[in-house]
């Protein structure tokens, strides 16, 4: 365990350790929820309880990758994760 890695260095980098992903991902949620908080919102639902009906990605995708396992974190480290996330790769980050 790193001391100076967060939530989001710890739980989500291990794992998705290319940007992109975290790019893709993001600009899938921001075009279909908009909001901050309703992202953040979809996130957090599909990673407490993952399924093909409330996956952003194509079901080809899911059918090939499968699905992501539900989270371990906490609701409060998963939040904290999530803000983390967004704030680095929203687009408003990412085309300035």
């Amino acid at each position: 365990m790193n001391l100076n890695a967060d939530s989001f260095e710890e739980n989500c980098l291990v794992c998705h350790k290319n940007n992109k992903q975290f790019q893709t991902f993001m600009s899938k949620y921001i075009l279909k929820y908009s909001s901050e908080k309703r992202v953040k919102q979809a996130m957090f639902e599909f990673l407490k309880e993952p399924n093909i009906d409330n996956s952003i990605m194509p079901r080809g995708f899911t059918m090939r990758w499968g699905l992501k396992e539900k989270t371990t974190l906490s609701d409060d480290e998963l939040m904290e994760a999530l803000d983390i996330y967004y704030e680095r790769f929203n687009l408003k980050k990412v085309f300035k």
